[in-house]
Order: structure tokens, then C-alpha cells, then sequence
């Protein structure tokens, strides 16, 4: 393999097959259903019912991002099964919203490099994290406005 397919992320195709898929569906999967838990925690701690709501409305979005990987996982003949994992907290409700917005952030990159790395093998896959990239960017945003709306310096 030369330079430019490491850069870019090529591999042959006989690599590429859904043997490797299946476990990275698995992970996006718990770690939606863990930011979907986190959330609704934080919508709980909220200081104003404004910023609950907001919350609220957001793991509801979040929800549709896991049961469409729960769909693409059951197609794969794949089973939800193990832990989610520990959610993280804050101090205060800025704090909290913005924990929130990063994982988000950080799971709509995954999306997109995934969707790059499986574009021509799997094209269903690739709409599948197409389409979940979409639902963070909206996420993203009602996620930001929150966090705008939230004051950093009060403590719960």
C-alpha cells in the first residue's frame, strides 16, 4: 500500500467486507444510546425548564440515531447486547450541554471518515452514514443554541 491510500484510507476490497462492519455498527450504536441516556440526564439537571426542554427535544432526535443503527444492525443479522458505558457530568448546566455538543461533534467526524473509508463497497452503509451525519449537524445546532442560552459561570 503507497502513501496516498494510507492517507486517504484505501484498502483492497477483499478487506473490506462486513465482518469488520458489523462491530463498528455496534459501537456507533452504544455510544448513540449512551449520548441518548446523557442527555436526558442533563435535561433532568436542567436549572430552567427552557433548557430541559431543549434537552429533551435533542434526545428525542438522538433516539431516531439509534434506532436507525439498531435497523442496519439487525439487517446485518448482528445483536444488541453489553454495556453502554458511564456518562459524563458537569459542574453546572454549560458545562453539561457542551459535554453533550462534543461527543455529538465528535461522532458526526466518525460519520463522515466512515462514510469515506466504505464509499464504493457499501453504498448502503455509506447513505446510512450519510444520513446520520445530517441528524448531528441538526443535533449540533439545537445543541449550540442551548449552550448559548446557558450561563458558564453558574454553578448547580
Amino acid at each position: 500500500m503507497g502513501f496516498w491510500e494510507r492517507l486517504i484510507g484505501a484498502e483492497p476490497g477483499a478487506q473490506k467486507d462486513h465482518q469488520r462492519l458489523l462491530p463498528e455498527l455496534l459501537a456507533f450504536y452504544r455510544e448513540e444510546a449512551r449520548l441518548a441516556r446523557q442527555i436526558r440526564e442533563h435535561a433532568d439537571l436542567a436549572p430552567h425548564e427552557a433548557g430541559a426542554q431543549g434537552l429533551r427535544a435533542a434526545a428525542k432526535e438522538q433516539d431516531r440515531a439509534v434506532q436507525l443503527l439498531h435497523g442496519e444492525i439487525i439487517s446485518f443479522g448482528g445483536e444488541i447486547n453489553g454495556s453502554l458505558g458511564l456518562t459524563k457530568g458537569g459542574k453546572n448546566h454549560w458545562t453539561r450541554v457542551i459535554h453533550d455538543l462534543e461527543d455529538n461533534q465528535a461522532l458526526r467526524q466518525r460519520y463522515n471518515e466512515q462514510a469515506s473509508y466504505w464509499d464504493p463497497d457499501f453504498p448502503d452503509v455509506v447513505a446510512l452514514y450519510r444520513t446520520l451525519e445530517h441528524e448531528k449537524a441538526r443535533l449540533n445546532a439545537s445543541l449550540r443554541d442551548i449552550a448559548l442560552r446557558a450561563d458558564p459561570h453558574a454553578l448547580d
